[in-house]
């Protein structure tokens, strides 16, 4: 990257009103190290309490899907594994956009693009109820978690959550994840 490369993509950044970016390797460490810095700057710039409390879930929840899924894995022998992708942070005029962006294996686009799609489609009523049925049912087949992190985005997200898959190569898509609140 030349210096210009770098200033064109922080004049872009700043255009785009990013108050966080992080693209490289997550562990969870870094997780909640990154939670701390972003709950001070939404705190000194005296954001909502609710509205604070929303971000950071966003936040963590994108950045766990991350280092859970992530098929770019590397295992540090100090710490627990790493994965590799992207979060960012911005506003849009009053509200907050929360995004994250990760490879995914071409075989697991169908499903979660038709879980996402459904979930999108869905009024706060009909999150509810989904949430409360997944609360009492096993997690997803090949889930690392409790399969609740899609639905609660969407319960938290002041708009549809938006979402794509762009080819990376034969093996692997790029998923991109976008929240507002």
């Amino acid at each position: 990257m030349t210096l210009n490369d770098f200033r064109t993509l922080k004049e872009m950044i700043e255009s785009k009103n990013v108050i966080f970016c992080y693209n490289g390797y997550l562990s969870q460490e870094i997780i909640v190290a990154v939670s701390s810095m972003i709950k001070g700057k939404l705190s000194a710039d005296e954001t909502k309490i609710g509205i604070s409390q929303k971000v950071l879930y966003m936040f963590v929840e994108q950045a766990q899907n991350i280092t859970r899924y992530s098929p770019d894995q590397i295992q540090n022998p100090e710490q627990a594994s790493m994965s590799y992708g992207s979060v960012a942070i911005g506003t849009e005029g009053e509200k907050f956009y929360i995004m994250c962006s990760n490879r995914i294996e071409k075989t697991k686009v169908p499903a979660l693009s038709e879980k996402l799609e459904a979930i999108a489609a869905m009024n706060q009523e009909e999150l509810k109820a989904l949430y409360k049925e997944k609360m009492r049912s096993e997690p997803d087949e090949g889930s690392k978690g409790a399969s609740l992190g899609f639905i609660e985005m969407a319960r938290k997200s002041s708009e549809p959550i938006e979402f794509d898959f762009i080819e990376n190569d034969e093996t692997f898509d790029c998923f991109t994840l976008k929240v507002v609140i």
